[in-house]
This record gives structure tokens, C-alpha cells and sequence, in this order.
């Protein structure tokens, strides 16, 4: 064994946080793990998954042996994945590992190191089976990870489109902040028909928000964020579904958002959670949210009023029947994480003076009320747990169409940022 299989580098301890996919109970066939490989020699092995000795079953689909017996692989996607950092591979890893089940695919995980000499390409291959739900059964899938070194890390789609499996749909997951102006970010997104972020990643939330805006795939992009707001949105439209209350709508006249911060000295740390997200961009969810009802309600930009300070601004809006009042504000909170929602409330002149319709988050729970027409408030508790990553992604991949109320709110998501900071500037 030479010196070099012996070190431990931080990019080795990268690949081999990636590795603990097939660590676990559904590890099927034995873990192919290789140095200095080939592509060649990377898609021959994962052919031969799938050639096992009992041939085809009735259906034309080849097997794999589990335990001895038979299981069809389910494959329903590929997944290429692009690792930047640590931090980002922790993520992936335990998000990957509970997505199995409900996407089996083709999952191809990167690790680029564009500034290492050593080997240009180590592969490490585990194939897991899961019970179907609903019994019949087991479903099984390939999760691929592969540490591309040097000149090869500036091709990489070259060495992920020979390991693609034909004729099924292929997804781009971008976890972290983006290289947006890399040539090989560039070469992957052309790769996929869908490509998912997370746009509180985005360290540059502005020119990440309009650069969403420009990408073109066959089923539209994904954004973990816009996913986050969906029970915030539900909770919005039910005001809504009263016909006594939609009356308020076409009024609305004030939008106030509040969206946590960590404190300056927050210390705040749990075994379980996964890394947080929206550190970089904790504003993106606010931001979402507000040009979701803005695109809704039809509300034009109009002047700014307070512009950007410390996370926070006020925009003046151009109603169909009313000038609107939009402000953000960060909350300093360690109650959840950074860039989700603490509150929003809106405000409706009516016949009878002014309503309010408010969600009021505390932790896990929230106070929905509404104070109209004079009437004293009505009160209800709801769960409002944050879902994890793989909830979150799970989603997303499950859409297979362009999400044009997803697209408005983006690009009016920019247009209100850059309203307040370019009055700021």
C-alpha cells in the first residue's frame, strides 16, 4: 500500500463523507470502490448490476440478487448532483439517503477538485433495495460518486453522459450557492430537464434571482425555497375562501413580512438538524412570498419608501384599487432557522374600516386570526413544522411542467430587491 492511500486530505474526507451511502441495512450487492478508474470501466460495472444470473423477468427488466433473490431495478429518474464544499457533502448525504424510497433513480454525485494533481477520476458505486410500497417487490437503484481531479473536472459532463441511463428524464440538483458564470455549471444544467436550487444559498441573492429567471429547461426550474412558502400560501388563500372575506382582496393596502435572522451571538445547535439553509440569502423566502402575492394580485412597483437597511425595506405599490405598503423586516431569533417566515399580515380597507388577516409563527406552531368587519378576532392553532430537505426535494422532483406561478413570483421577487437597492445606492 503506497504512501497516498494512506493520507487523508480534506477533499479525501469530502468523498469519503459522500461514501456512508451504502453504509446502511439496504446495501444490496457489495460496494465497488476504485482508484484511478476509467469511465469506460465505470459504466461496464454498473451494466453488469443488472446482468445477474436468472437473466430477464417476464417483463424484459433485468434483476438484480438481493439475499439470493430477484428484485427489479425501479429507477424512475438520473440525478446528477454537484458537490462545491464540506458543507455542502454533508447535506447531500443526508438527504440523498431518504429519497430512495420515493425516487429511485440514477443518482450521480460530483465532486470536483479542478486544483488537485492527483488521480483524475475515483468512482465508488452502491446499489440499495427498498420494499415497494404496497408490498410486491423490492425496488433498487444505483447511487454513483465520483471525485473528478484536474483537467477532467473542467469536462464533467463528459464523464457523466455515458453513465446516464437512456430515455429517462434527468434531474440537476445544485446544492450550495451556485457557480453561475463557470463553464461547467453551464455544461450541466444543459445536461438536465429540470434543475433544482435552493435560492437562500445564493450569495448574491439579486443577480441569482434573475439568473433563475433566464435558464430555459423542458419542465422549468426548482427552488427549495418556493417550497418552503407552501404552507405559508395555503394558510394566505384559506382567509381567502370565505366569500364574505375575498371582498378584502382587490383592497389590500398593507404587506408586512417578517423573516428570522440568527443573532449576532447565537450559539444555537441540535444533533439532529440538518446543516441550516438560508444562511447566505436568509431574505429569499420573504422576497418569494411577497412577489407571490403581488403577481396574484396584479400590484405594480411604484417608488421606494424606506430602501435597503439591514436586511429590511419599504416599497410602495401600485394596487388595482389601492397603493399597497410592502415592508420586510428581519427578526432576530434563534426559535428557527435563518429565512423562514415569522410573520405576515395584511391589511384591507373595507366598508366597515379597516381588516387584518395575520399568521403569527412561534416555533413549531402559529396563530392564524382575522379582525373584520368589527368582529372580534377569530383565533386558531396550527402545526407549522419545517420539512426537511428530502420532503423538500422530494417535491420538486415529483413536478415534471414548467411552474409559471412560480416563475412570476421569481421575477418579481427581483424587481422588488432591486427597487429597494437601488434606491440604497
Amino acid at each position: 500500500m503506497n504512501d497516498r492511500s494512506l493520507s487523508v486530505t480534506e477533499e479525501q474526507a469530502v468523498h469519503r463523507r459522500l461514501m456512508q451511502f451504502g453504509a446502511d441495512e439496504s446495501l444490496a450487492t457489495p460496494m465497488w470502490e476504485e482508484r484511478e478508474t476509467s469511465v469506460r470501466a465505470i459504466a461496464a460495472h454498473l451494466a453488469s448490476l443488472w446482468d445477474a444470473p436468472v437473466g430477464l423477468d417476464d417483463g424484459g427488466d433485468r434483476l438484480i440478487l438481493e439475499k439470493g433473490l430477484p428484485h427489479a431495478r425501479a429507477s424512475v429518474l438520473n440525478l446528477i448532483v454537484t458537490v462545491v464544499d464540506g458543507a455542502a457533502a454533508d447535506r447531500v448525504v443526508h438527504t440523498l439517503m431518504g429519497l430512495g424510497v420515493r425516487h429511485p433513480s440514477r443518482a450521480i454525485v460530483l465532486v470536483p477538485e479542478p486544483d488537485s494533481d492527483a488521480s483524475p477520476l475515483d468512482a465508488r458505486i452502491s446499489t440499495h433495495c427498498h420494499d415497494a410500497t404496497g408490498g410486491g417487490d423490492r425496488v433498487c437503484y444505483e447511487e454513483v460518486v465520483l471525485t473528478v481531479r484536474g483537467e477532467a473536472a473542467a469536462h464533467l459532463s463528459g464523464v457523466v453522459a455515458p453513465l446516464l441511463i437512456h430515455d429517462l428524464p434527468t434531474h440537476v440538483w445544485w446544492p450550495g450557492d451556485p457557480p453561475f458564470g463557470d463553464p461547467v455549471f453551464d455544461q450541466l444544467v444543459e445536461m438536465g430537464d429540470r434543475v433544482l436550487f435552493d435560492s437562500a444559498d445564493f450569495s448574491h441573492l439579486l443577480s441569482g434571482l434573475r439568473r433563475l429567471g433566464t435558464l430555459r429547461r423542458k419542465s422549468g426550474v426548482g427552488d427549495l425555497s418556493w417550497e418552503r412558502l407552501s404552507w405559508w400560501q395555503e394558510l394566505t388563500a384559506q382567509f381567502f375562501d370565505a366569500p364574505r372575506f375575498r371582498r378584502y382582496l382587490p383592497n389590500l393596502s398593507r404587506l408586512r413580512v417578517r423573516y428570522a435572522v440568527a443573532p449576532p451571538t447565537s450559539r444555537r445547535h441540535d444533533e439532529d438538524d440538518e446543516v441550516a439553509p438560508g444562511v447566505a440569502a436568509p431574505m429569499a423566502q420573504a422576497l418569494l412570498y411577497a412577489g407571490w402575492i403581488a403577481t396574484r394580485l396584479g400590484w405594480r412597483r411604484h417608488r421606494t419608501l424606506e430602501p435597503m437597511k439591514d436586511g429590511g425595506f419599504r416599497l410602495r405599490l401600485e394596487g388595482k384599487h389601492e397603493m399597497v405598503d410592502l415592508l420586510l423586516e428581519p427578526m432576530p431569533t434563534d426559535a428557527v432557522r435563518p429565512g423562514e417566515l415569522l410573520s405576515v399580515r395584511l391589511r384591507s380597507l373595507g366598508e366597515t374600516g379597516a381588516s387584518e388577516f395575520i399568521i403569527d409563527r412561534d416555533r413549531d406552531d402559529a396563530t392564524v386570526a382575522t379582525n373584520c368587519d368589527g368582529m372580534t378576532a377569530l383565533l386558531r392553532r396550527v402545526a407549522m413544522e419545517s420539512p426537511r430537505e428530502a420532503e423538500l426535494l422530494s417535491s420538486q422532483l415529483t413536478m415534471d411542467v414548467v411552474d409559471p406561478v412560480y416563475e412570476d413570483a421569481l421575477r418579481a421577487a427581483a424587481i422588488l430587491l432591486a427597487s429597494a437597492r437601488e434606491a440604497a445606492a
